[in-house]
């Protein structure tokens, strides 16, 4: 909330005020780097059942009010159906000012429950991401860790697993450049097929806006605010609330400005050369790139493949040129670890 006031303030609030707040945010990051560094390792298996700690138990979550097609529905009625909308990149912060818009556009037509969780370190979408549609710890998909394309296959196959027929999983993902119009009708035509009953959705919309943003936090903001505004992310909640699902809206990782400490020349050496993390095949090519870079994080291989080696940017750092700045992920700041998980449902008439 006060990250999401202290953006739509923007350059507006006054320069005492901007300093306090600087060394304030920067204190936050240092304490939760800290007690992420204690307290991760032990978030992973953890109970999904009142509500997901980590993103990979959502579908968990999901499958625990799953009723299987022959089952029996609670109560008589027709069986219940599940939507999973993952907005790629959309952080915490950022939720806030979509959530104010959308209750505004749903006009009480939808019931809204908030909460969080955390995302996988690196915070990287073909880590994180994957994660939630396999419903599994990075570790267990380590050949397809580097990209997102087995995520549909991930998915089908989680709640096959969980008692759901193959014709009843969905999965759409939006394009790169695709209009909001041409995904919304790519939702509908898988919403409305009888046979649906758990549907996975990948929202593009603020990934697109934040890579190349330069005018950092305040900038997307700007961006996510004019994003929900415009109706096209209600439009998608209401199609979905009138086809009868109960919606879990999500994200994979946040994102940050950060602030360049310099750029390593690493070349084809590292898997992942983000402006939060880069990624090693072996752990000595990592130690190397450290010492060169000492005030980075070598980030354990918690829940992750041994080939999977990640060097963070700390704090609100960056590896681009110094004395730039760009909004992007993959490290332990707040904004990139703590996601939304919220809930919406649909309102008697």
């Amino acid at each position: 909330e006060w990250l999401a006031l202290r953006w739509d303030l923007g350059s507006s609030t006054p320069e005492a005020a901007q300093e306090t707040a600087e060394a304030l945010h920067d204190r936050i990051e240092q304490t939760f780097s800290d007690w992420m560094l204690a307290h991760f390792g032990s978030l992973y298996n953890l109970s999904f059942v009142h509500s997901p700690v980590m993103v990979h138990h959502i579908p968990h979550h999901m499958a625990h009010y799953f009723t299987p097609t022959g089952a029996g529905a609670a109560g008589g009625g027709p069986p219940k159906r599940y939507a999973l909308i993952v907005v790629d990149g959309l952080a915490l912060d950022q939720w806030v000012v979509v959530r104010d818009a959308i209750t505004e556009q749903l006009g009480g037509k939808g019931r809204v429950e908030e909460d969080a969780a955390f995302a996988w370190v690196p915070t990287l979408t073909s880590v994180s991401r994957q994660s939630i549609f396999a419903g599994e710890m990075p570790i267990y998909f380590e050949k397809s860790i580097g990209s997102t394309h087995k995520e549909k296959a991930l998915w089908t196959k989680f709640w096959e697993e969980h008692g759901a027929k193959q014709k009843e999983v969905g999965y759409v993902k939006q394009g790169n450049q695709e209009s909001e119009e041409s995904f919304l009708q790519k939702v509908r035509a898988v919403s409305e097929h009888p046979a649906t009953r758990v549907l996975g959705i990948v929202d593009g919309t603020v990934d697109h806006a934040m890579h190349g943003m330069g005018t950092g936090s305040s900038g997307l903001h700007s961006v996510v605010r004019d994003w929900a505004q415009n109706g096209a992310f209600a439009r998608l909640l209401q199609t979905l609330l009138d086809d009868r699902y109960e919606i879990i809206i999500t994200a994979d990782h946040g994102n940050i400005t950060g602030h360049g400490t310099g750029k390593p020349s690493v070349g084809e050496i590292a898997n992942e050369r983000g402006e939060r993390a880069h990624v090693f095949p072996d752990e000595l090519t990592r130690e190397k790139v450290l010492g060169e870079f000492p005030d980075s994080l070598a980030w354990p291989t918690i829940g992750l493949p041994e080939s999977y080696n990640a060097l963070l940017a700390q704090g609100r750092g960056a590896f681009i040129r110094k004395n730039t700045t760009a909004v992007g992920h993959g490290g332990i700041a707040m904004e990139e670890v703590i996601v939304p998980f919220v809930k919406i449902t649909g309102v008697a008439e």
